[in-house]
C-alpha cells in the first residue's frame, strides 16, 4: 500500500500538470480545470503538515488588453483571499498609495502575483500564516501569470521584490536590479522593492517608499513610449 507520502507527491505532480496545461493552452478561467486544481491541491497538502498552499485562485485583476504597466507580487494574503483579488491587503493598499504618488492611471494598470495561491505555515497553534513562496513553487505556478503576460502584451512588466523577480529569471539584489534595463520577451521588465518591504523600513517616512514611488513613475513614463515608439 503505498504511503501517504508517496500519494501526496503523486497528486502533487498530477497537480502541476494540470496547471501548467492549463497555462499552455491558455484557459486560465477555465471553472472544470481551476475546481480539480483546488480539489488536487487540498489532497497534497496531507504529506505536509507544517506548510501549504491555500486551493483558492486570486486571478489578476485590471486592464488586460495592452495595460501600460504590468505589475506582479509574491502571492496572495489573507485579504486576497477572502476578497479574491489581488493586492488589497496592508501591502496591496500601500501598492496603490504608491501607484497614485507616481501619478499612474489604475485604469492602465493590470495586477497579478507570481503564484496564485496563498503559501501557508502554520504557527506551534496551528493558526495559518503568510509565508513567501518556495523557488519551487514559483516554477510550477508560475506559468499562468507568465501566460496572461504575453496575452496581454503590457507596455512595462513591474516586478516587486525578489519573488517576482525570480519569476523572471533575476537573482541579484534589488538594490541593483532596480537600476537595471532588463526585458522579458521583449517587454521592459522593471524590479523595485515590494510593497510589504517598504512598510516595514519606514512605510512613507523611509527611503524605501520614495525610491519605490520613483522607480514606478520611470516605468509609467517609459510604458508610454514603448506602447506607442512615435512618442520615444
Amino acid at each position: 500500500m503505498a504511503s501517504v507520502g508517496s500519494k501526496a507527491n503523486f497528486t502533487a505532480g498530477r497537480l502541476r500538470i494540470c496547471w501548467k496545461s492549463l497555462a499552455r493552452q491558455q484557459l486560465m478561467e477555465s471553472e472544470i480545470c481551476i475546481a480539480r486544481f483546488g480539489a488536487a491541491m487540498a489532497k497534497a497538502s496531507v504529506g505536509n503538515t507544517n506548510t501549504h498552499l491555500d486551493h483558492q485562485r486570486v486571478a489578476p485583476e485590471g486592464r488586460f488588453r495592452r495595460p501600460r504597466l504590468y505589475v506582479v507580487g509574491e502571492a496572495p494574503g489573507a485579504e486576497e483571499i477572502a476578497q479574491g483579488r489581488p493586492f488589497v491587503g496592508p501591502a496591496g493598499r500601500a501598492l496603490r498609495e504608491m501607484l497614485d504618488e507616481a501619478g499612474i492611471d489604475p485604469q492602465q494598470v493590470r495586477l497579478a502575483n507570481a503564484i496564485p495561491f496563498r503559501p501557508i505555515a502554520y504557527s506551534r497553534d496551528r493558526k495559518p500564516r503568510n509565508r513567501s513562496p518556495t523557488i519551487e513553487e514559483v516554477d510550477h505556478y508560475g506559468a499562468a501569470v507568465l501566460t496572461d503576460i504575453r496575452r496581454s502584451k503590457p507596455g512595462v512588466i513591474v516586478a516587486l521584490g525578489n519573488t517576482a523577480s525570480r519569476l523572471f529569471g533575476e537573482s541579484q539584489s534589488i538594490r541593483v536590479t532596480r537600476k537595471a534595463k532588463l526585458q522579458f520577451e521583449g517587454h521592459p521588465l522593471r524590479i523595485t522593492f515590494h510593497p510589504a518591504y517598504v512598510r516595514r523600513f519606514g512605510g512613507r517616512n523611509g527611503d524605501a517608499w520614495g525610491q519605490a514611488v520613483a522607480d514606478l513613475r520611470r516605468a509609467w513614463q517609459e510604458s508610454a513610449a514603448h506602447l506607442d515608439p512615435k512618442r520615444a
